[in-house]
């Protein structure tokens, strides 16, 4: 059995992969900003469950619940990166608090828990990362802007971590999904102003969020189990796509990204000069 440390509990997918976890007998050290919003989830599991309160957008936070955890748990094999929130709004007509949250919480905030955690995974020579990203982190959407730059960020930033420690025993791998039943779009602040210039494109993104919830495809159940799944395996994939949706749009991404780059071959390789 291994000892989970998951962020963002309270619900969706981080609540559904805690429970999961547990139930599959594991220690999990379960963290929300509101720890009493766990108390279900302790009583459910009142020997394998450990709730701490986290922050992620907060050093102090992040330290505290780190070295609390490795105290009470002796020691993290799995860390899940999930604490997040959504930004909708044109990136003309974002508001730049809206946008520094966004990038704070969905970034910074995985960026600061595996750093934290890292000296430990070093020490054991071994353990598995998993930071739960987005098809938004894959291919660009309108009326996502600032949330698509945090995804993408956080893409960048696990696959360089996971070339600099893959000789260290620890295993890096971003979770991707699509559309998922959590509250994502209800939480996620929303600026709904539109210009008339971007009228034709953000009208249609509009209907599609306010009629989303609760008719999202993805269970968070059924990603809690793909995730057990994958951190049992020798060798798991760097980027886990998951989901109908997001499998659509990830092929689609790179048919036009292959397709792009054929094109430009030439123009591309003029670039390059013999040295003097």
């Amino acid at each position: 059995m291994a000892t989970w440390f998951i962020t963002g509990c309270s619900t969706g997918i981080g609540r559904a992969t805690a429970e999961a976890a547990a139930a599959a007998g594991h220690t999990v050290v379960a963290t929300a900003r509101r720890p009493e919003t766990l108390d279900d989830l302790v009583g459910a599991h009142p020997e394998t469950v450990i709730p701490l309160a986290l922050d992620v957008t907060d050093d102090a936070s992040v330290a505290a619940a780190i070295s609390t955890a490795i105290h009470r748990a002796g020691q993290i094999d799995v860390l899940v990166n999930n604490a997040g929130i959504g930004y909708f709004s044109t990136i003309e007509e974002s508001d730049p608090d809206d946008a520094a949250a966004v990038m704070d919480a969905n970034f910074w905030g995985a960026a600061k828990v595996t750093t934290a955690l890292l000296p430990h995974l070093r020490k054991n020579r071994g353990g598995h990362i998993l930071t739960i990203s987005s098809v938004a982190g894959v291919r660009g959407s309108a009326g996502l802007g600032y949330y698509c730059a945090s995804k993408f960020a956080v893409s960048g930033f696990m696959e360089a971590l996971a070339a600099e420690v893959e000789h260290l025993g620890i295993k890096v791998t971003l979770v991707e999904p699509g559309p998922v039943r959590s509250l994502w779009i209800p939480s996620g602040a929303k600026n709904e102003e539109i210009l008339p210039d971007y009228a034709p494109v953000m009208e249609p993104f509009w209907d599609r969020i306010h009629s989303l919830p609760g008719h999202q495809p993805g269970s968070p159940e059924a990603l809690a189990q793909a995730m057990l799944t994958l951190v049992d395996a020798d060798e798991p994939p760097r980027h886990f796509i998951a989901g109908a949706h997001a499998l659509t749009q990830t092929r689609a991404k790179l048919d036009r990204f292959r397709a792009e780059v054929d094109q430009w071959e030439e123009l591309t390789l003029s670039v390059d000069r013999p040295a003097d």
